[in-house]
C-alpha cells in the first residue's frame, strides 16, 4: 500500500469541467494521503505539463478535443511509459479502456461510479504497480545484462577452451608425426648398423671362403677329366656340385662387391650421362623382353660427385630389377631433374648427420616399372643383406643391399615405393655440385 507524507501531485486530463471539478473535489477529501490535482482540458497541455516533472499519476480522459480513444493513450504512454497512468471512462466505452490497461495502462475507473474511497484507493495501486512495474523491469535489465556478461564469459572460456583444444589436436599431430620419423630413423639406424656389421664381415669372409672355393672347382674340373663320366649318375651330381659351387662363388663375389662399396673413386660426373650408358648397356635386355624405353632425361649436364663404374653398377642393378618384374614386357620410365630442397624430413634438416639441408639441390632420377610391384609387408626388406623374392631364379638377396650401400657412400639417398596403379618407382637423389 502506498505510504508517503509527502503530496501525491495527480494530473488530470479532462475537457468536462463538471467532472474535472468533482473528481478534484474527491481528491482533495481523502484523508490519508495528501492529494494535489492539477487539471488540464486537452492532451497536447496535458504532455508539456508532464515534460516539467513532478507528477505521480495521471488521470486520463480517451476523448479530448485534440486525441480520441486508444491513440490518446499509446500517445502519452509513449512520451512516458514510468508515469502511471489511470484511464477515466464512460460505460460506453468501458471495452476501450480495458484495452488501454492490457497495453501498459495501471487502472481504469468508469467516471459516473467512482467515489472518493474508489479513486483513492485506484490511485495508489496505480502508483505501487508502476513503482512494481519498475523495479521488475530493472530487475529483469540487470538479470539480462548478468546473463549477457556471463554468456560473454563463457562465450570467452569456450574460445579459449577451443583454441586450447586446436593447440592440442595440433600438438598431438606434431608429436605422431615426430614419433612416427622417429621410429623410422630408429628403423634406418638399426639397418645402417646391420649394413655395418655386415660390411665389416663380409670381407674377411669372402676372402676366407674364395681361395678353398677355388680348390674345390679345381678338384671337381680335375676329377671330370679323370672320372668315367658314362655313368650317369657321377656327371649329373659332378655337374650338381659345380653349378651350387659357382653359386656358392656369386654370393662371395657379391659380398665383396658389397664391401668394397666404401672403397670410392670420387669425381665430378655428369649425372645423366652415367644414366644414359647404363640404358645403352642394357639396351639387349629391353629387347628381349619386349620392353619399352620412355625417357625423360634432361638435355642439360647436372654434374655430381660419384664413382661411375660404382653408380652404373647403382643403375643397372636397379633396371635389371625392373626387367625381371617384366619378363613377360611393358613399359620402364627413366625421368631425371633438378629439385631444391624445401622442407624437413628423414635425412634431410639441420643437425649434423643429415644427408641433406633445406636449400639444397638435388640430381634426381626416377626409374618407374609396370610390373606387379612389390609385397607392402616385405617393401621395408628389400634393402636387408640376403634378403630375395628370387630364390629360385639364383638370386643372392646382395644387389639392393650393394645398391643402397653405394648411394649412401655417395652422401645420397635411395627410395622405393609401389605405385597406385601397379609396379614400383626407385627414386635416387644424389647431390648437386658447380
Amino acid at each position: 500500500m502506498y505510504v508517503n507524507n509527502n503530496p501525491v501531485n495527480v494530473l488530470l486530463i479532462e475537457d468536462d469541467l463538471r467532472v474535472a471539478q468533482l473528481i478534484e473535489d474527491m481528491l482533495l477529501a481523502v484523508k490519508d494521503v495528501k492529494f494535489q490535482p492539477e487539471s488540464i482540458g486537452s492532451l497536447g497541455p496535458g504532455l508539456d505539463r508532464l515534460k516539467k516533472g513532478n507528477i505521480a499519476v495521471v488521470l486520463l480522459d480517451l476523448s479530448l478535443p485534440d486525441s480520441k480513444g486508444i491513440d490518446t493513450f499509446l500517445k502519452l504512454y509513449a512520451q512516458f511509459p514510468d508515469v502511471p497512468i489511470v484511464i477515466l471512462t464512460g460505460f460506453d466505452d468501458e471495452i476501450l479502456a480495458a484495452k488501454a490497461v492490457r497495453q501498459g495502462a495501471q487502472d481504469y475507473l468508469v467516471k459516473n461510479q467512482a467515489d472518493i474511497m474508489v479513486i483513492g484507493r485506484a490511485i495508489r495501486y496505480a502508483i505501487e504497480r508502476k513503482k512494481g512495474e519498475k523495479e521488475l523491469r530493472s530487475a529483469r535489465n540487470q538479470l539480462e545484462e548478468r546473463v549477457k556478461e556471463r554468456t560473454r564469459e563463457l562465450s570467452e572460456v569456450n574460445e579459449k577452451l577451443r583454441q586450447e583444444v586446436k593447440e592440442h589436436r595440433k600438438s598431438q599431430t606434431a608429436l605422431q608425426a615426430a614419433y612416427s620419423e622417429l621410429k623410422e630413423a630408429q628403423t634406418h639406424l638399426i639397418q645402417a648398423a646391420k649394413m655395418q656389421v655386415v660390411g665389416r664381415l663380409a670381407s674377411g669372409v669372402a676372402h676366407e671362403v674364395k681361395n678353398p672355393l677355388a680348390v674345390i672347382l679345381q678338384g671337381i674340373d680335375y676329377f671330370q677329366d679323370k672320372i668315367d663320366t658314362s655313368n650317369e649318375n657321377i656327371d649329373v651330381t659332378l655337374q650338381c656340385m659345380k653349378k651350387a659351387l659357382l653359386r656358392a662363388d656369386d654370393i662371395v663375389k657379391g659380398l665383396l662387391d658389397f664391401a668394397s662399396a666404401s672403397r670410392l673413386e670420387l669425381v665430378r660426373q655428369n649425372f645423366n650421362l652415367i644414366i644414359r650408358n647404363s640404358l645403352l648397356l642394357l639396351k639387349h635386355q629391353f629387347d628381349k623382353h619386349k620392353i619399352r624405353i620412355i625417357e625423360d632425361i634432361g638435355e642439360d649436364s647436372v654434374y655430381v660427385m660419384a664413382d661411375k663404374n660404382k653408380m652404373e653398377q647403382v643403375f643397372i642393378n636397379i633396371l635389371l630389377n625392373a626387367v625381371k618384374a617384366m619378363s613377360q614386357g611393358g613399359t620402364l620410365k627413366i625421368k631425371t631433374y633438378v629439385d631444391k630442397i624445401s622442407g624437413v624430413g628423414l635425412a634431410i634438416g639441420s643437425r649434423k648427420d643429415d644427408i641433406f639441408k633445406p636449400g639444397d639441390y638435388v640430381a634426381v632420377c626416377e626409374i618407374e616399372d609396370t610390373g606387379t610391384g612389390i609385397a607392402e609387408d616385405i617393401l621395408d626388406k628389400v634393402f636387408d643383406p640376403f634378403f630375395t623374392t628370387t630364390h629360385g631364379s639364383g638370386g643372392t638377396g646382395l644387389g639392393l643391399s650393394i645398391v643402397k650401400n653405394i648411394v649412401q657412400m655417395h652422401k645420397g639417398k635411395i627410395e622405393i615405393d609401389n605405385k597406385k596403379d601397379g609396379g614400383v618407382k626407385v627414386s635416387v637423389i644424389l647431390g648437386v655440385v658447380s
